[in-house]
């Protein structure tokens, strides 16, 4: 998506393609509860035209931090901070999100993405063996 696209002056923007959403937040912060409250005060403002839905959803969260940042964000956190941010945005609970991908790298700045998508269906059931190796 370009960055026209976008909607929102403040920290957090929004971008939306049909039922996908993607969300920019230029700040990553080891202060989970602020980025909670950043996230959810910006969806309650921005997004609130929207219901939540009933589905399964798959999140893909990236981080970019500066060098001099590497070690001070957990993805863990991140992840469970988002999610908890966008409870009753776009589901009404974050165990609807059936898939879920966080990724942490070295950037140019400290931001955080998160590209949310209703899935058609719950994913396909696999046998939790060493079968996995060959996904």
């Amino acid at each position: 998506m370009r960055s026209t696209g976008f909607r929102g002056k403040g920290k957090v923007q929004i971008a939306f393609r049909g039922d996908t959403a993607l969300l920019r937040i230029d700040a990553a912060t080891t202060q989970t509860r602020r980025l909670k409250k950043l996230v959810a005060d910006f969806c309650r403002r921005e997004v609130a035209s929207r219901r939540p839905w009933f589905g399964p959803f798959e999140v893909h969260i990236w981080t970019s931090v500066r060098d001099d940042k590497r070690g001070a964000h957990d993805v863990d956190n991140i992840a469970k901070a988002c999610l908890d941010a966008l409870n009753g945005v776009f589901w009404r609970d974050d165990r609807q999100v059936v898939r879920l991908t966080s990724e942490k790298f070295i950037g140019d700045v400290n931001q955080i993405a998160i590209l949310v998508r209703p899935l058609d269906g719950a994913p396909e059931s696999h046998e939790l063996d060493e079968n996995l190796f060959d996904l």
